[in-house]
């Protein structure tokens, strides 16, 4: 690969990474490059329809061939099409937002959202890519991998810049025990969000997350609404049990180690 054509994916990654806008003083200054350089690339990229002008201003963001591409490969996994009527389900059942994330590599990704029924709910947002330690989501796929891939997963994370102690370990311990993984309570919330692996032959291929704080610790599978929650989750594991292809991972062919979706 050229430098120039380097440099220009490092500046698409940048404006990929960002929440808003950005101009081209402030890419060349937080990438270290001349302006006139990311002006050339900004241009090269704008021609592609990879990046576009924010309102007609002299500040970019990511064109409709970059969304195309990302919703090119989310369209590749079946499971998102299956998982719809699911997370409705759980959305219904537990009034939070709910979502479908897959793995890619070393990495979760949220492919699939559908917004809760409470008053106030959070919008998680479709692309959304994690190392699989870092999320409650992550973190249901990974306890549900065999041993020498989780050792593989901390060989990786450690070499990565990830996070890694024998907390995370326990976790995974947890998660594999009661068949869900909790993640952090927020925004001064008690209750905690909630992962529940679906599995293809005992090994997790995706998680379906409910989004909002609706545990206060691991409960009993027969308990309440939890059950219900359980009994959804199944039925779409029942079909994975059935028709193990509708769920094949179209990238599982690739080395694990050579995909490289965000940085730490």
């Amino acid at each position: 690969m050229s430098s120039s054509a380097k440099r220009a994916l490092r500046i698409l990654e940048f404006v990929s990474d960002s929440d808003q806008p950005l101009g081209v003083t402030e890419i060349a200054r937080s990438l270290s490059l001349a302006p006139a350089t990311v002006f050339r690339s900004l241009d090269a990229l704008s021609r592609a329809d990879l990046v576009s002008r924010y309102q007609s201003s002299s500040r970019y963001v990511l064109g409709a061939a970059a969304d195309w591409l990302c919703q090119s490969l989310v369209a590749r996994f079946r499971i998102r099409e299956l998982s719809l009527p699911y997370l409705r389900q759980l959305a219904s059942a537990s009034g939070e937002s709910t979502s479908l994330h897959v793995r890619l590599g070393w990495y979760s990704v949220r492919i699939a959202s559908v917004p809760g029924m409470a008053e106030v709910t959070n919008a998680p947002p479709v692309g959304d890519t994690r190392a699989l330690g870092d999320t409650y989501a992550g973190k249901a796929i990974l306890a549900f991998l065999s041993n020498a891939e989780i050792t593989r997963y901390r060989a990786w994370a450690a070499a990565h810049g990830f996070q890694w102690s024998e907390k995370e370990g326990g976790e995974l311990r947890t998660a594999r025990k009661n068949g869900v993984a909790l993640g952090k309570p927020e925004f001064g919330e008690t209750g905690m969000p909630a992962a529940f692996p679906i599995r293809v032959r005992a090994a997790a291929v995706a998680a379906l997350t409910i989004d909002g704080p609706v545990l206060n610790g691991f409960p009993d599978p027969a308990s309440g609404p939890f059950s219900d929650w359980l009994q959804i989750v199944s039925h779409l594991e029942s079909l994975a049990h059935t028709q193990p292809a509708l769920f094949e991972n179209p990238f599982a062919h690739l080395d694990p180690d050579t995909i490289v979706l965000e940085r730490p």
